[in-house]
């Protein structure tokens, strides 16, 4: 699981596991105080709210008693000799250390995570950063029209697993000027038509239900929530105009917050229903 904090600057910053907020932790960088979400979803509080940094905190809080000096006698007292400073050289620098730390910055390379502070930040975790501060769905292939329209059709009868936002407005746009085409070619050219109309309605009711229902479970949903307007629509015909106009009122509502499910970004990963309908790009 990641997790995200803000450092004393303000500024955001994500990990890509418990060890690794576990070690800043360590270091003082994240304290009691400091602002911790658990995962993507998760609430901001303070990190001592956290459960598995709870026993760090309590041992950091935990005093080690230090043994009192040994008393000394007036005697040892007076006759104990000073010790003789020694007057330390200090090393000199090796170069090459220098070297090896400025000159990947001189070259404009990306310095190693363990050169510096940030000990606990390996390379793969800067690649998991990356990858979740970039737009989400770029890092995934882009599905053609004309295979999305095929692959509905394929799944005729499934109501299983989860469908993208692409998917989904690909195969809405289809049926949509597709039926104000044979509309159109019924009430302009020949009503013998219908037919063909009726017929195209028939066949692509059921795969835009079963799509509808995968897009719903992207979203971790259960794909029983398209019917809810439609139980609400039969509800407007009772025969009292109050009752009637409160549940159209409410079946807009829902409609209008359906269309917006429908037109959100599926879940990130795996959910409850399946892996995530893109593939990454090669």
């Amino acid at each position: 699981m990641i997790y995200k904090f803000i450092d004393s600057n303000g500024a955001e910053i994500t990990v890509n596991s418990l060890s690794s907020l576990e070690a800043l932790v360590e270091s003082e960088t994240v304290k009691e105080n400091t602002k911790v979400k658990a995962g993507l979803r998760g609430k901001w509080t303070a990190a001592n709210n956290i459960e598995e940094l709870k026993d760090i905190f309590n041992k950091k809080m935990e005093v080690v008693e230090e043994p009192d000096p040994p008393q000394e006698d007036i005697k040892s007292f007076i006759t104990k000799e000073e010790p003789i400073e020694q007057e330390v050289i200090p090393e000199p620098i090796k170069q090459e250390v220098i070297v090896e730390k400025i000159q990947p910055i001189i070259k404009n390379e990306k310095v190693p995570a363990n050169t510096f502070e940030n000990e606990h930040i390996n390379k793969e975790n800067l690649k998991n950063d990356k990858e979740i501060t970039d737009s989400y769905d770029d890092r995934f292939e882009s599905l053609n029209f004309f295979f999305v329209i095929k692959n509905c059709y394929k799944k005729y009868f499934d109501f299983n697993g989860r469908a993208s936002r692409t998917e989904f407005w690909y195969f809405w746009i289809f049926g949509w000027f597709t039926t104000v085409f044979l509309t159109t070619l019924f009430f302009y050219v020949s009503k013998n038509l219908i037919w063909i109309l009726v017929i195209f309605i028939v066949a692509t009711t059921i795969p835009w239900v079963a799509l509808t229902a995968r897009r719903l479970h992207d979203l971790n949903k259960s794909g029983w929530y398209q019917l809810v307007p439609v139980i609400v629509g039969v509800l407007t015909r009772i025969p009292v105009p109050m009752i009637g106009i409160l549940f159209s009122i409410l079946q807009t509502i829902i409609a209008i917050y359906l269309w917006i499910l429908y037109a959100s970004r599926g879940t990130d990963g795996r959910n409850k229903y399946g892996e995530y309908p893109l593939k990454f790009k090669k």
